[in-house]
């Protein structure tokens, strides 16, 4: 049964693409010049789901973006916080060379759920100041642009906890390349 809903909740196929413009100027005094920024970037807008459980009074499933690690090292890293906050089922996807998504369906508070991402030494920073800025952390659970889907590529077992039965779903804009150049238009000492 876990597995039927795991299936489900994770082969959904929602992918939108945008362009975004962003454009900032900010006018500093004193010993401070102007700073401006532009950026054009080509997104798409991807479905997911959020930590934060409704109507739950804050209580939160554990959702993590792991990046830049082996397989190996997710598994060791997921273990740990598995055994150290008595976590239940950890589920581990990708679709990507070191590039990893954690899910677990242990219900814990916010400060919990931040000292349980901050045990992993691989977390993607971004991600963890996105979950920071919106007191919840977000996933998607689609295909992202020229990959293939996501596979569950390991289940660390401890005890079988229940998907919840409402989950919060987000959409969200990421850009398709990573890449960018800065420009310097004056001196920056």
């Amino acid at each position: 049964m876990i597995y039927d809903l795991l299936r489900k909740l994770f082969s959904s196929k929602i992918a939108r693409y945008f362009y975004r413009f962003s454009f900032k100027a900010t006018k500093h005094f004193g010993n401070h010049g102007i700073s401006i920024l532009i950026l054009f970037a080509l997104t798409q807008r991807l479905h997911g789901i959020t930590s934060l459980i409704p109507n739950s009074g804050g209580k939160h499933i554990i959702l993590v973006d792991v990046e830049n690690c082996t397989l190996e090292q997710v598994i060791e890293e997921s273990r740990y916080v598995q055994r150290k906050h008595g976590l239940s089922n950890i589920y581990i996807k990708s679709d990507a060379e070191n590039s990893f998504r954690v899910w677990c369906f242990s219900i814990v508070d916010y400060k919990t759920l931040l000292k349980i991402l901050l045990d992993f030494e691989h977390l993607d920073m971004v991600f963890l100041i996105y979950t920071v800025r919106r007191k919840k952390a977000t996933l998607r659970d689609v295909e992202k642009d020229g990959r293939p889907p996501e596979k569950v590529v390991a289940i660390l077992e401890s005890y079988p906890m229940p998907v919840p039965e409402h989950i919060r779903e987000a959409f969200y804009d990421t850009g398709i390349v990573k890449k960018g150049i800065a420009i310097s238009l004056g001196d920056d000492d």
